[in-house]
């Protein structure tokens, strides 16, 4: 199965009088990490919360905010720290008669010291408000999870298409390959010839073992073998129901070590030239599966 790492996902809902809506944002990393945002007295449940995502997601460096608005003054969550209020309002009055201002002053010039209200400390969160919380945080887990599907489809078909031209070529580079071993063998043997202008002074056995040496080494038949192999097993790991993005890894390495492989054994400009661009698309695939869950 091929997840993307990137993704955002969102959930609100009521609870008495609160409404709370939880964000999670993620993006690419080689563990999983995770960054809350929340209440201070929600600190104490930090352990359970992370347990349920690690459920859900096993990679990726998320950033999870759970935000908590009052509909009604009598809100528990909330309060008013009365000092403050009347510091600032004082503060307000002698700035306006320093400054010589006729403006009055409103309440939304108090709302921007943002230490007047706040969150209570003293609160305790119940059971059933936990569950609730609990509830939204899977439902917020699912919507990214959604979008992290949708982002791995669209990668997992560029990736298909990107393979199927590797397999592609790889198999144009075998036909090339063996036309190039009977060009070289008959070039070896004209060059003995030259050099010699005698047939009875020229060990056939020995030219046939030199000649049957450089064969094998000309011969990527088994690269391109197993390179085919390789992108066999990657697309089955895709479509299996494993996360597979260490493994995709893996196998993208192995084919990179094949094509190496056939480039440096190959003398022909046309493999060299179809060895070069399927090193590119290799490189494409490689770039887009770092952000594979």
């Amino acid at each position: 199965m091929i997840l993307s790492m990137t993704g955002y996902g969102k959930a609100e809902g009521k609870f008495n009088t609160s409404v709370y809506s939880i964000e999670i944002r993620s993006v690419n990393n080689r563990f999983l990490e995770l960054f809350f945002k929340y209440p201070k007295y929600l600190s104490s449940k930090d352990f359970e919360l992370k347990e349920i995502i690690k459920k859900k997601i096993t990679r990726g460096k998320l950033n999870i905010s759970l935000s908590i608005s009052a509909e009604s003054e009598n809100d528990p969550h909330l309060k008013m720290n009365v000092d403050s209020v009347n510091n600032y309002f004082q503060f307000l009055k002698n700035l306006k008669k320093t400054l010589g201002l006729k403006e009055k002053i409103k309440l939304e010039h108090i709302l921007h010291f943002t230490d007047i209200m706040g969150i209570e400390e003293e609160y305790v969160i119940g059971d059933e408000e936990f569950e609730f919380i609990k509830n939204l945080l899977n439902e917020a887990l699912d919507d990214i999870l959604n979008m992290k599907r949708k982002e791995g489809d669209y990668l997992r078909n560029d990736f298909f298409k990107r393979l199927d031209y590797l397999s592609d070529e790889s198999t144009k580079i075998i036909s090339i390959s063996k036309n190039n071993i009977e060009d070289e063998r008959e070039k070896l043997l004209k060059k003995v010839l030259t050099l010699l202008n005698d047939n009875t002074l020229i060990n056939e056995k020995r030219l046939e073992m030199e000649i049957t040496m450089l064969a094998d080494k000309l011969d990527i038949t088994e690269e391109c073998t197993r390179l085919d192999s390789h992108i066999k097993y990657f697309k089955e790991y895709s479509d299996s129901d494993e996360l597979a993005g260490r493994r995709l890894n893996f196998l993208l390495q192995e084919m990179n070590r094949e094509i190496n492989t056939m480039g440096s054994k190959s003398l022909d400009a046309e493999i060299s030239q179809k060895i070069s661009v399927m090193k590119e698309e290799l490189e494409k695939i490689r770039e887009q599966i770092q952000n594979i869950e």
